[in-house]
């Protein structure tokens, strides 16, 4: 068996604004196996604001060859846990773990989706708008007919409600806001959350720090929008902890640590609120990360998995969203053209 990682930069196509500042592109981490003719892949997302790097992700994965190279064969599916798992590598253990199920997949002929659970559910699909995107709102409109919602990005700072009312004239589609954490006062957020209400926004993701989870409950006890936790809740365990402050959680694997936990995460219902919430969502990712995480979008609510449409160099293909529906195809391909 061979195991190896490899660096990319994904690039997005117009500079992305957040609160946490405006980048270019996100670095990326590709978990390679290499075993009896098969190649399989896995992918780690690491944009700035985490603590995972590149060196981190390579470090971890190699420390963990020979566990690999022990069950590599087996049925990961009969005991996931053997599958190598880091809760402060979250990122480095989606990636192996993805890598791993890809090639268990493809080494029985079949695809990743015939081993999770499947619903006759289609979740709502969203496309994202950042404050640098505006003087490109017409690409944005041509898109999101493939779309449901808009998740317009807010940074906390005083001109985001005038921003959300600029993209408003130009289209009345329902949408979601995520502030990623760019208030640092819950009276200041639940201003701009009361303006909210009366514009046809369906939820609120992460508008306070990721520990002021205080904040947050206060939040959802004083509006009707569902208070939506991302950067608060990344674990299976955070989730059990803290899920009463929040209406739902966005889970994704670059911060659970992969399908499985993920999947665990999504069998969770606490038992004084069974509205809860889920979204499946992703970082910065291409075809390949998003497609893991969309094999669990039928079990959720929404699905934000509209990455591969925000960069310009994806390296893999066979993610695509089509007419308000998510369809992959048999295989996520590489495309050898432009990866390594």
């Amino acid at each position: 068996m061979k195991l190896s990682v490899h660096p990319y930069f994904l690039e997005f196509i117009h500079p992305f604004a957040l609160a946490h500042g405006v980048r270019t592109g996100t670095q990326l981490a590709f978990v390679k196996i290499e075993l009896e003719g098969i190649v399989a892949y896995g992918e780690a997302s690491l944009p700035p604001y985490r603590k995972e790097t590149f060196d981190s992700v390579k470090k971890w994965v190699e420390s963990q060859y020979e566990n690999v190279e022990q069950f590599i064969t087996t049925n990961p599916f009969e005991n996931p846990d053997n599958i190598p798992f880091s809760s402060k590598n979250p990122s480095a253990s989606a990636a192996l773990q993805a890598a791993i199920l890809n090639w268990h997949a493809e080494s029985k002929s079949k695809k990743l989706t015939d081993f999770f659970i499947k619903t006759t559910s289609t979740p709502e699909l969203t496309l994202t708008i950042t404050k640098n995107d505006y003087p490109f709102l017409p690409e944005k409109l041509r898109l999101v007919k493939n779309f449901s919602h808009f998740k317009i990005k807010l940074t906390g700072s005083s001109d985001d409600l005038d921003f959300v009312k600029a993209v408003r004239k130009k289209t009345n589609l329902p949408f979601c806001i995520d502030i990623n954490q760019g208030y640092f006062k819950k009276e200041e957020a639940i201003l701009l959350i009361s303006n909210l209400e009366k514009q046809q926004c369906i939820l609120i993701e992460q508008p306070l720090g990721d520990e002021n989870h205080e904040g947050h409950y206060w939040l959802k006890q004083r509006t009707h929008l569902p208070i939506i936790a991302d950067e608060s809740i990344c674990l299976f365990e955070d989730l059990v902890q803290f899920h009463e402050a929040y209406s739902g959680v966005n889970i994704k694997l670059m911060k659970c640590g992969g399908l499985f936990q993920a999947q665990k995460m999504l069998q969770f219902t606490p038992l004084n609120n069974t509205n809860f919430m889920k979204l499946i969502g992703c970082m910065s990712e291409s075809s390949l990360g998003v497609a893991m995480a969309s094999v669990l979008a039928s079990q959720c609510k929404m699905a934000d998995l509209d990455a591969p449409y925000l960069n310009k160099n994806d390296p893999f293909e066979g993610f695509h969203i089509i007419n308000g529906k998510i369809e992959l195809e048999d295989k996520i391909s590489l495309i050898k053209s432009v990866f390594l």
